[in-house]
């Protein structure tokens, strides 16, 4: 039988520290034995003590059916997994006079089964005792920082370790000794940073998964595993084991700082790693099973409080931040004056715990406390209205994100920066001021490893204080803060929209009186029209024809062609007044929507021009009209002034073609109005005129303008004004195409309702 090694020869570098594959090391640490099994309970790898154990050498236990080799060990283990469903099972097994510790797990098909020798039990461990003092701590500790160390004095006693830290990560995973239990020999290690490279990502994701890593000596001499050639597997996953070899690395690191056995145990905190229990030892210790289940029942008794302690500080805050909302939020909605009432926002900076706040609205800077120039804060608030996305944003490192951060630092760097509107660029910032801090380094952060030479691992030596001066940050904004500003932010934006509301209101009345008076004038102006305007025309017309009439014979040619014109003068002038009224009259409110059959409405404008279609020899083909919810006056006005245009501007050598169509719209063919309902019908009154220059065809519309020569085309320039007007009275909207030369096509489109 061909064995094969499995441990990792590989010497880690710098370049491969990161991604080393410690949890396949290939390897355990001596105070314990290791198998493998497979669903048939035949054994696929062993550590290479196994002998220790079942008293059989490596080549005769792998290939075997552990029944064969310990009927009585496999039985237990059929038995623990059958009733067990933890990832772990733990029970003890007596052999050769000895009590050893066993422990079950599976991982990729295989079976895990490791056998612990015993350990030397120099104290006993009162469980029921531990769980009253742990209760105890709980109601005698007040913040977290207490209740951290009084179980690093906890976790000290029942190991017996030399020095106990509790290690709590920052976001970076940097970590710091957060509390300390240690000989009065040993220096100090309270309040001191450790770099992210010295717990890589690899480890502490083995830590999310193993709550608790003894390193009983860490000299010791890793015991390789074997298997055999024809096996199938490459190496066995070792992250649920209690006697995996370390990393190369980790203990030529735990050599330089002079240490002899580690405990480490995981703190969680939302499934995230919050910290960890290190202990240190100065020389070799082996710690019995239920030690170090005591000590880990410590770590999930502080865990359990993490949360808790960490909940009550940010509740704390909370309280107090929400107190100063309620009282913002009681004096805005008589802010008034916002300049003025600025001062009157006692509570705007503690809100949020800030050192200073801007406001910018309608184009005017508020500020408060400490802040940046005014210019420089304005040239902030372009910058965060053009490159934040969402609505609010917060950073404690300005500098990391804004070019000009590092100029405003001291009064501006960290903000709170939240959006009074998506249009408008009104916004409100709360800064901070930099807060310059010394973090003390437990050696060098940018020396974790150094060069391997002649294979031999370098990890950093020096843990001598490594001073580092932080610059450019402020505190971290909390939730609860964030969130209250978020609720200030969002009252007073419904306030400025309030107050915009109002002054437009009162904008809009103003607008309304104004036009309310122009109507009323409009109206003298209309009477005048129709009255004092009418009738000296009607006079001019009587007295000129009078004239032509009486001195017919008398009165001489040029005399009589000046009559003529002032004839011709006074006819334009009439028509032009009774188109002004016509057009003032087509928003007269006092009309009512009925029925309306355009098809008689066609005929009788058919039959209106029927004298003028004869002398051009013309003719109107009309299809089959709807009948449609319409102010009847008003669409016989409409269809008689297209169809007069459509006569006015025919061809003099041409003779007349109107054609009026009406199309039912659905489906595809709908048109969306300008007021965002659908249009049902689509009417369109073609002929064969003149026609006009497309580019023109939006101003044919406006009035008084006209497009023909007015010597050979007699109009006022009203006419499609009047049926625009027409149109949009009745929710619709009215277009024109044309060629000239090719003739014009007015078309209509109409909603009607259910």
């Amino acid at each position: 039988m061909n064995l094969r090694n499995v441990s990792n020869q590989d010497v880690t570098t710098l370049a491969t520290c990161a991604s080393e594959p410690i949890h396949i090391p290939g390897a355990i640490q001596p105070h314990g034995v290791l198998i493998a099994i497979d669903n048939e309970s035949v054994v696929r790898f062993c550590s290479q003590n196994c002998e220790a154990f079942f008293g059989i050498v490596p080549a005769q236990v792998l290939e075997q059916p552990l029944q064969s080799i310990s009927s009585e060990l496999n039985h237990r283990i059929v038995e623990a997994l059958k009733e067990n469903t933890l990832p772990v099972r733990t029970f003890t097994f007596l052999q050769n006079g000895q009590v050893w510790t066993v422990f079950v797990h599976e991982q990729d098909e295989l079976i895990t089964i490791e056998l612990e020798s015993p350990a030397p039990v120099t104290e006993t461990v009162d469980l029921f005792e531990q769980t009253r003092e742990f209760v105890q701590i709980i109601e005698r500790t007040q913040s977290l920082p207490d209740l951290c160390q009084r179980m690093a004095d906890q976790v000290r006693r029942i190991t017996g370790f030399d020095r106990v830290m509790i290690y709590r990560f920052d976001a970076d995973y940097n970590g710091e000794v957060f509390a300390e239990s240690k000989n009065r020999s040993l220096e100090p290690f309270l309040h001191l940073h450790y770099p992210h490279t010295d717990i890589p990502a690899q480890a502490r994701e083995l830590y999310l998964r193993n709550h608790i890593r003894l390193i009983a000596d860490v000299s010791y001499q890793p015991v390789p595993l074997l298997t055999t050639e024809n096996s199938g597997h490459s190496n066995l996953d070792l992250s649920d084991s209690v006697l995996r070899s370390v990393s190369p690395i980790h203990i030529q690191y735990l050599k330089n700082m002079g240490v002899g056995a580690t405990l480490t145990i995981s703190l969680l905190s939302d499934e995230r790693l919050w910290g960890l229990i290190a202990c240190h030892h100065y020389s070799p210790k082996h710690l019995s099973v239920l030690q170090r289940q005591a000590a880990l029942m410590q770590g999930h008794f502080l865990t359990s409080q993490l949360k808790v302690r960490l909940v009550a500080e940010e509740y704390a805050i909370h309280t107090m931040v929400e107190a100063h909302l309620q009282q913002l939020l009681n004096t805005v909605p008589q802010a008034g004056d916002f300049a003025l009432k600025m001062n009157a926002f006692s509570s705007l900076l503690p809100v949020a715990n800030a050192s200073g706040v801007a406001i910018l609205h309608n184009g005017k800077l508020y500020e408060k406390g400490v802040v940046p120039p005014a210019d420089k804060t304005k040239v902030l608030f372009t910058w965060l209205a053009e490159n934040v996305p969402g609505m609010q944003f917060s950073t404690s490192q300005l500098r990391s994100h804004y070019p000009g951060g590092e100029k405003i630092s001291r009064y501006a760097a960290g903000i709170l920066y939240h959006k009074l509107g998506n249009a408008k660029k009104d916004a409100i910032i709360w800064f901070r001021e930099e807060i310059e801090k010394t973090i003390n380094w437990a050696g060098d952060p940018h020396e974790a490893v150094r060069k391997v030479v002649e294979n031999n691992l370098n990890p950093r030596s020096s843990f001598s204080i490594f001073k580092e001066i932080v610059r450019f940050q402020s505190r971290e904004w909390r939730f609860s803060e964030i969130s209250a500003a978020s609720r200030f932010s969002g009252a007073l934006q419904n306030h400025f929209h309030l107050e915009y509301l109002k002054a437009e209101e009162t904008k809009q009345r103003l607008l309304n009186e104004q036009l309310m008076k122009a109507n009323k004038e409009l109206a003298n102006i209309n009477w005048i029209t129709s009255h004092d305007l009418k009738e000296p025309l009607r006079k001019i017309l009587v007295f000129s024809s009078k004239m032509m009439h009486e001195g017919e014979k008398e009165l001489s040619e040029k005399v009589t062609a000046s009559i003529t014109r002032i004839q011709q003068s006074a006819v334009r002038m009439q028509t032009l007044v009774n188109d002004i009224i016509a057009y003032t009259l087509v928003d007269d409110k006092n009309t009512t929507f009925v029925p309306t059959d355009l098809n008689k409405i066609l005929k009788e404008v058919a039959d209106e021009y029927a004298d003028e279609l004869r002398e051009k020899r013309g003719f109107i083909h009309i299809t089959s009209m709807p009948v449609v919810t319409a102010i009847p006056y008003q669409m016989r006005q409409l269809f008689v002034n297209l169809v007069g245009n459509s006569l006015k501007f025919a061809k003099a050598d041409t003779a007349p073609e109107i054609n009026i169509q009406c199309e039912k719209l659905t489906g595809n063919n709908t048109l969306i109005l300008p007021d965002g309902s659908s249009a049902n019908y689509r009417l369109s009154v073609a002929d064969n005129g003149i026609g006009f220059d497309s580019t023109y065809a939006e101003k044919l519309f406006d009035i008084f303008y006209r497009l023909s020569d007015q010597k050979t085309y007699t109009g006022t320039g009203i006419g499609l004004a009047i049926c625009k007007r027409i149109v949009e009275n009745h929710g619709g909207t009215i277009t024109a195409m044309g060629e000239e030369g090719k003739g014009a096509t007015i078309e209509i489109y109409l909603p009607q309702p259910e």
